[in-house]
């Protein structure tokens, strides 16, 4: 009886090496194909900062000036002071693809212009919550619809945003809203986001979904 169970065993070990072998050749090209890439953005030309297009915020259509609340005043101050900032979308880019790109040289000021624009979404993102907690109701869905058309890839942007369409009733909104997340968002947070909205969009289909669950559970209780 110990036989098999010794020839079994024995099989084990050997699909463990093999496996922890392709494991380890596969983090290898991995590696080997980053550093290859990491070598050849650090020696790209260096390109003239001068001659790209920055993203532009002006603060035409946006409902300032509406709240005298302290933070929205506040935020208002930062929104006002980014139109003379350099702004520069750079969600979904390391420093290596920068490098690549623009010339190691400039990955220290193109960190700068990518700040300014993070702390744009951000702020815009807080001011329209701001706005809605004092009653602007229409005013904060404007401030985030903005936000999203910067493109924006911050989640809260666009999960706040389809509950006050929801609470307006909007549902058609909620549809436009699935559609941008699905463009503009990367990143591990793509796929919450988006289950969040359909949720929001479908809470019978949850529910449904959340009731069947529960059955099978229940039934597999009773069988137990």
């Amino acid at each position: 009886m110990a036989f098999p169970f010794l020839t079994i065993f024995m099989i084990f070990i050997i699909y463990l090496a093999i496996m922890r072998n392709k494991a380890t050749k596969s983090e290898q090209k991995r590696n080997d194909a980053f550093w290859e890439k990491e070598n050849a953005a650090n020696c790209s030309r260096k390109v003239d900062l001068d001659t790209i297009e920055y993203y532009h915020f002006t603060l035409d259509d946006l409902p300032i000036g509406i709240c005298d609340s302290s933070e929205a005043v506040e935020l208002e101050k930062k929104l006002h002071s980014l139109c003379d900032m350099r702004l520069l979308n750079l969600n979904g880019k390391t420093n290596t693809d920068l490098k690549f790109e623009y010339g190691p040289q400039n990955l220290e000021e193109l960190t700068i212009y990518g700040d300014n624009y993070f702390t744009l979404e951000n702020t815009m993102y807080q001011y329209g919550m701001v706005l809605y907690s004092v009653g602007l109701r229409e005013e904060a869905i404007k401030v985030l619809e903005r936000g999203i058309a910067l493109p924006t890839d911050l989640a809260g942007n666009y999960t706040t945003l389809a509950e006050y369409y929801e609470e307006a009733g909007r549902k058609d909104a909620i549809e436009n809203l699935c559609i941008m997340a699905e463009k503009n968002l990367i990143g591990f947070n793509k796929n919450a986001v988006l289950k969040r909205l359909k949720k929001i969009l479908n809470p019978e289909d949850a529910e449904e979904k959340h009731s069947d669950a529960k059955n099978t559970d229940d039934l597999g209780s009773e069988v137990g």
